[in-house]
C-alpha cells in the first residue's frame, strides 16, 4: 500500500525514491556484448552510414558504447597547420622541383615520339635551301670542280650539309692543302680553301709538282707551266722504295733553294740533283756553273760561295764547277782545258 503525504496527497518521497534506486540497479546491470555487437556499434556512431539515418531504436546498453569521433576543432586545426607547411618554401621549393621533373620528363617524352618528325621537317624547309655559296678565289682548279667533287649543290638543305665531311672530301682534291667549311643561316654555305704552291718539278716516267712540304702532289698537265727547278736524282730511291729517304732529299734541296734566294745571290736555279754519297748539287741557268752542297752546313756554304763568286766577279763564265763539300774549303774547277782545278780558301 503506498503511503501518501497527508500535506499533499501523494506517495512519500521515501517509496519513490526506493524505487528509483531498483530502477537505477536494474539499469546499470550490462550483459557482456560480442565482438560483432561492438563493431555495430562504432559503425553507427562513428562512421555514420546513409542507412544509419533510418535506424530509430538503439538498445541502451550500444548507445553506452558509443565511440568518440574526431573533434571537428582538432582536425580543422590539423589541416590548417598541414596548409600552412604547404605554403612554406621549403615545401614550395619541393613542389616546384616536382613540378620541374614532371614538365621535364613530359617534354622528353613528347620529343621522343614527335622530336623525329619536326626535326625532319625543319631540316627540309625550303627556308633552309643553300642559295649561296662563297668560296675563296683558287689558282690551279675551278671553283666549280671543287664543289663538284664535294657533292655540293645549291638547293640542297643546310642542315643536311656536314661541314667537316665537306672540308674531308676538299682536301681528298690534290690541289687542296687545307679546307674548312662553316655554315651562316638561313641560305649561305662559306668554304675556305688554301691551295698547294709548287715550287719545282719532280722529274721521274712523269713530271710532277712538288710542294713547300716536299710532297709531289699533282701530275704536270701539257698545259701546265713548267717554269720551276726541275728535282732529279731520286728515280733510284722511290723505285727502292725508299720513300723516306726521297721525301727527306726533296726536301733539303728545296731548303738549299729558298737559303739561296734569301741571300740575294744572282741565281736562275735550272736543276737540282739529288745523289746519296755526293749530296745536293745545283745547276743554275745563268751563270751555268754547277754548286756542290753535299747533306749539311748550308749556310756556312753559301757564305763562302758569296766570298769566291766575288773574287771571280766578272768572269763566273771560266767557273764550271764549284765544290763546298770540302771542310773549309771551296774547290773551283775552271773551263779552260789546260787548266787544273785550284783550291781557294774562303
Amino acid at each position: 500500500m503506498t503511503q501518501r503525504d497527508p500535506r499533499r496527497g501523494r506517495p512519500g518521497r521515501s517509496i519513490l525514491r526506493d524505487r528509483r534506486s531498483d530502477w537505477s540497479a536494474l539499469l546499470a546491470w550490462r550483459p557482456e556484448r560480442p565482438q560483432w555487437m561492438r563493431r555495430a556499434a562504432w559503425t553507427w556512431t562513428c562512421r555514420r552510414p546513409r542507412w544509419s539515418a533510418w535506424v530509430r531504436w538503439r538498445p541502451a546498453h550500444l548507445a553506452a558504447l558509443r565511440v568518440p569521433c574526431p573533434d571537428p576543432a582538432a582536425v580543422s586545426s590539423a589541416l590548417r597547420a598541414r596548409s600552412g607547411w604547404l605554403r612554406s618554401p621549403r615545401a614550395v621549393r619541393r613542389l616546384a622541383l616536382a613540378a620541374g621533373v614532371l614538365a621535364v620528363g613530359g617534354g622528353l617524352a613528347i620529343l621522343a615520339v614527335y622530336g623525329p618528325r619536326v626535326v625532319a621537317a625543319i631540316a627540309d624547309h625550303p627556308y633552309f635551301a643553300v642559295t649561296e655559296i662563297v668560296m675563296t678565289p683558287t689558282t690551279h682548279v675551278r671553283s666549280g670542280a671543287l664543289l663538284e667533287a664535294a657533292a655540293v649543290r645549291p638547293g640542297m638543305s643546310l642542315w643536311r650539309l656536314d661541314p667537316e665531311a665537306l672540308a674531308a672530301r676538299l682536301e681528298a682534291h690534290p690541289w687542296i692543302r687545307r679546307a674548312s667549311v662553316r655554315r651562316e643561316l638561313p641560305r649561305r654555305l662559306i668554304v675556305d680553301v688554301a691551295e698547294r704552291k709548287p715550287v719545282a718539278i719532280l722529274y721521274l716516267d712523269n713530271l710532277y709538282y712538288v710542294d713547300t712540304t716536299g710532297l709531289a702532289f699533282v701530275r704536270v698537265g701539257d698545259r701546265d707551266p713548267i717554269e720551276l727547278p726541275f728535282v732529279t736524282g731520286v728515280e733510284a730511291a722511290i723505285v727502292a722504295d725508299d720513300r723516306p729517304f726521297a721525301r727527306h732529299a726533296i726536301r733539303q734541296a728545296l731548303r738549299v733553294l729558298d737559303l739561296m734566294h734569301a741571300a740575294g745571290l744572282p741565281f736562275h736555279v735550272s736543276e737540282v740533283h739529288i745523289e746519296r754519297e755526293q749530296g745536293i748539287t745545283v745547276f743554275p741557268v745563268a751563270p751555268r756553273v754547277a754548286l756542290t752542297f753535299g747533306w749539311s752546313g748550308f749556310k756556312t756554304k753559301l757564305a763562302r760561295l758569296e766570298r769566291v763568286l766575288r773574287d771571280f766577279r766578272g768572269r763566273e763564265s771560266q767557273i764550271r764547277e764549284i765544290d763546298l763539300t770540302s771542310g773549309t774549303a771551296a774547290v773551283v774547277r775552271l773551263r779552260q782545258p789546260s787548266a787544273k782545278g785550284t783550291r781557294t780558301r774562303a
